[in-house]
């Protein structure tokens, strides 16, 4: 009947037929005596809970040039660059005129007052060199001194005094109580505080009660300080009395001019 391998092509309707060993079957209508095999169709095997295969599409090329991230060459420029805020363009002159820069103005000090003395006042008011004193030195023998009659002692005195109080030039202004009149010394109240109007000094050094009493007439006596409305007046001891003490004396007796704080 063949080689065993030839039995692999037998049908399974026959097989026991041939197994049981008939070789020759009558055919008397020509149909073929063995049966080609039958390949039974393949069954896929689907389980009942699987969903079926999402198919996934390519992206566009549009979306990939989307999303792909750009390198830093490709990148803009105004994304590299930080934002820089407008300024407001700033004016330029027109060429050929340059901005002239105006000096600043100086203040200016206001024109003395002018004050206007009879003789021998005017003169004395002219010896006076001090601009804005901020004592008023006086004593009864300042006219003397300033009409030419002037005394080498007291002259001593009044720079021993000056030197120790060390105040800076331009604070003392000298201006006298009385004039001479006839060769005698005449008190004039009126002429004293007519020169103090013009430099309205805040203090007023008066030695002696004799000159106190010219410009203070009604002034407590052993009162050494005097508070009027603008200023205030010290007495002090008289020139005579300065002239017989040393000179360390003298300036222990003007010590309330030294307290001053100018």
């Amino acid at each position: 009947m063949g080689t065993p391998s030839s039995r692999l092509k037998t049908a399974e309707s026959l097989r026991p037929w041939v197994e049981s060993g008939l070789e020759y079957v009558l055919n008397p209508g020509g149909a073929q005596a063995v049966e080609q095999p039958v390949t039974p169709p393949v069954q896929q095997n689907v389980q009942q809970n699987s969903q079926p295969p999402v198919q996934q599409h390519a992206p566009a090329p549009q979306q990939y040039q989307q999303a792909a991230p750009q390198s830093p060459r490709q990148a803009p420029q105004q994304m590299r660059q930080p934002v820089q805020q407008q300024q407001p363009p700033q004016q330029v002159p027109p060429q050929g005129q340059q901005q002239v820069r105006q000096p600043m103005q100086q203040p200016v000090a206001a024109p003395p007052r002018q004050v206007h003395f009879p003789e021998p006042w005017a003169g004395f008011f002219a010896k006076v060199k001090a601009t804005e004193p901020k004592v008023m030195w006086t004593y009864m023998e300042l006219g003397l001194d300033l009409g030419g009659q002037s005394d080498r002692k007291r002259s001593g005195v009044l720079r021993n005094l000056i030197s120790h109080l060390r105040w800076p030039p331009g604070t003392t202004a000298f201006w006298p109580v009385a004039a001479l009149n006839n060769g005698a010394l005449e008190p004039n109240p009126g002429m004293f505080w007519k020169g103090w109007e013009h430099w309205k000094t805040p203090h007023i050094a008066c030695f002696g009660d004799e000159a106190l009493r010219v410009i203070l007439p009604d002034a407590p006596s052993g009162v050494t300080t005097h508070f009027l409305q603008d200023t205030v007046v010290y007495c002090l001891p008289p020139l005579s009395q300065l002239m017989t003490m040393l000179p360390h004396e003298q300036q222990i007796a003007i010590d309330i001019l030294a307290a001053l704080k100018l």
